[in-house]
């Protein structure tokens, strides 16, 4: 009896957890489709190619927006900057309770030779 209360409590419990986070999955790695932090990450690119000047005033083209939810959230951008580089940024958002803003953990440009190749291998 008692188990059957516990697992009851605990599915209770998770359910709950998730609906507080609009049912993403707490530590899934989910592709994301939030607009308004695509733009929040696009912009925290920006500023890393800012160092570059021969790319900074190249377009974004993202190819891929994912998030996880942990104690916080992780988000990973994927773009094309140009028709030159293929870029990952990493960036982790602290819970709202900290009042820290997002902070860029991982960030790396690589050449590309064809952007078939690289938009035919993200889809």
């Amino acid at each position: 009896m008692f188990v059957r209360w516990l697992i009851l409590t605990i599915t209770i419990d998770t359910i709950c957890f998730q609906c507080a986070y609009f049912g993403q999955l707490v530590g899934g790695l989910q592709k994301s489709y939030n607009n308004e932090l695509k733009t929040e990450l696009v912009n925290l690119a920006r500023q890393q190619l800012n160092s570059n000047t021969q790319l900074a005033s190249k377009p974004i083209r993202v190819l891929e927006f994912y998030s996880q939810i942990v104690a916080g959230t992780n988000y990973w951008l994927i773009f094309i900057v140009g028709e030159e580089q293929k870029c990952k940024l990493t960036a982790y958002k602290p819970l709202p309770y900290t009042h820290k803003p997002i902070q860029v953990t991982f960030f790396k440009c690589d050449n590309i030779t064809s952007i078939n190749q690289v938009t035919k291998n993200n889809h």
